[in-house]
């Protein structure tokens, strides 16, 4: 035991105890917004956030029930985020509920990651602004605690980021394994986020070369990007063969390229362009431009990364159709990142000027125009967050949440669960709230599929010839055809707008 170490901690003033805390203080509000959202936000109060969220779900619950991703259970996104919640759902059974909260997880990890590699490349105040503005960022809060995959990858990319980063402070080679490892995990949740490992190992190569200089062996200045890519094709090569199969490995792809070339879907998917997705993040776009000009001014190269990240995201996001409203986070974490940086430095030039009585410089001109964005983005954004957490906490509403328009399918579904072996559906989140089983390859029934003609009616028809389901739910379509083959074996239990709910006749009860 270190006595000297107990004496000493016993000796600390309590000026110096509260500045040990403060100086943790980043790492404490991702812990709080988790706390926050958890008991505030009305997560459970919502059917769902989105269609994604049921087919998600149910891909996890049919792999707990033994049935193989990709052979059995179809699907276009990579394996790890399914693997994930199957896990969560063995724990805790088919809760949407727990979840989100998995997901609600990964974003309070992913605040974390944000404010520790801010507090480590520039200082407190930029990790402090960084939790404040990225809680504002449109739609985050909501997809914190929405079961998509939209958190995880970029939990993931951050962690890849901030290991990058200790390793261009320490040079340590473990730094770079873990860089990898954790962009190769990204990569199998989603393939989008692949763009950032090339920015990666050109930033491993300009620091070594710069490090190294000019004279330095070619081999030498290569072997930490060397390293980083062996890592990452190993990892990703090694998992993603591994949980997909090479059989199945065009499943990721053929979909998504069906989808960008179908004018039809295009159309119907009524898609914006990425420029109008970001419509509401202005103000923390705007601030992230005298971010850049400090990153430069500053000589902070690490933080080049970020604009590297934000100007390629940018970039693909606007030549891919269709672009989806949770991707406009690829573009906006990063730029709120570099708007933290042009809030913590205006905060650090002011004190400076103030001391030294020096106002009439550009660094403080840049630093009043920083500030004053920082004022503008909040005055926009608060009052547009604030009103989803302007209620009791959850344990004093759990359970009086207005009741859901399709609490009367899930009625219904319920009473029937005991005899019902499966459900033939296009909405699997009903199905997965109720706690059944669909045909593996119906787990993503989604427009995609549908439109890009994966799916069609006569597939349909024909899983309820195969799986002879006692209980059938429609809902993304009218199916004609769907109708009339039901009229002998099934009745309509329930109806409302588009859904349809069927019973087969040889099951009695309402």
């Amino acid at each position: 035991m270190n006595l000297e170490y107990i004496s000493n901690s016993s000796q600390m003033r309590p000026t110096e105890r509260r500045w040990v805390w403060w100086r943790y203080l980043h790492l404490i509000l991702p812990v709080a917004f988790f706390a926050l959202m958890f008991v505030y936000f009305p997560f459970r109060e919502r059917f769902d956030f989105d269609p994604d969220e049921g087919y998600e779900a149910m891909k996890a619950f049919m792999l707990t029930r033994g049935y193989h991703l990709y052979s059995e259970i179809w699907s276009d996104q990579p394996p790890l985020f399914t693997y994930l919640l199957a896990a969560c759902i063995r724990a805790f059974g088919p809760d949407i509920d727990a979840a989100r909260t998995l997901v609600l997880i990964f974003s309070a990890v992913l605040m974390a990651s944000i404010a520790h590699f801010l507090r480590t490349t520039w200082g407190l105040p930029h990790a402090l602004a960084a939790s404040l503005l990225v809680f504002l960022l449109p739609f985050y809060n909501t997809l914190s605690v929405s079961v998509m995959v939209a958190i995880p990858i970029l939990t993931f990319a951050l962690l890849s980021l901030l290991s990058l980063s200790a390793w261009h402070q320490h040079q340590r080679d473990r730094w770079l394994v873990l860089s990898a490892l954790a962009l190769a995990l990204a990569v199998l949740t989603k393939l989008i986020i692949a763009f950032l490992a090339p920015i990666f190992v050109l930033g491993i190569l300009f620091d070594a070369r710069a490090r190294l200089g000019r004279n330095a062996p070619w081999l030498k200045v290569l072997r930490p990007a060397l390293l980083w890519c062996l890592v990452f094709g190993i990892v990703l090569s090694g998992l993603g063969l591994f949980m997909v199969g090479p059989a199945y490995i065009s499943q990721l792809l053929s979909t998504h390229v069906a989808a960008s070339q179908s004018g039809t879907y295009i159309a119907r998917a009524n898609a914006n362009p990425i420029v109008w997705h970001l419509g509401d993040s202005w103000p923390i776009l705007l601030l992230a431009i005298p971010g850049c000009l400090f990153v430069v001014l500053e000589r902070r190269w690490t933080s080049l990364y970020l604009l590297a990240w934000l100007a390629v995201a940018y970039l693909i996001l606007s030549i891919i159709v269709p672009v989806w409203y949770h991707y406009q986070h690829l573009v906006s974490i990063p730029a709120a990142m570099l708007a933290s940086i042009a809030t913590g430095e205006a905060l650090r030039q002011l004190l400076l000027a103030v001391r030294s009585r020096a106002f009439f410089t550009w660094r403080f001109s840049l630093a009043l125009i920083a500030l004053t964005g920082f004022f503008i983005a909040f005055s926009v954004r608060y009052p547009l967050v604030q009103p989803s957490f302007d209620r009791p906490p959850i344990f004093v509403t759990h359970g009086a949440h207005a009741p859901w328009q399709e609490q009367m399918f899930l009625t219904k579904m319920t009473n029937h669960a005991p005899e019902t072996r499966w459900v033939v559906t296009d909405l699997p989140i009903y199905a997965f709230r109720v706690g059944l089983p669909v045909p593996p390859y119906l787990a993503v029934s989604s427009g995609k599929r549908f439109v890009t003609g994966a799916l069609t009616e006569e597939d349909l028809i024909n899983f309820v010839k195969e799986y002879n389901p006692e209980q059938i739910l429609t809902g993304y379509n009218l199916y004609p055809n769907l109708e009339k083959y039901l009229e002998n074996d099934y009745r309509l239990l329930y109806s409302r707008g588009k859904r349809r709910l069927y019973l087969r006749k040889d099951l009695k009860g309402q």
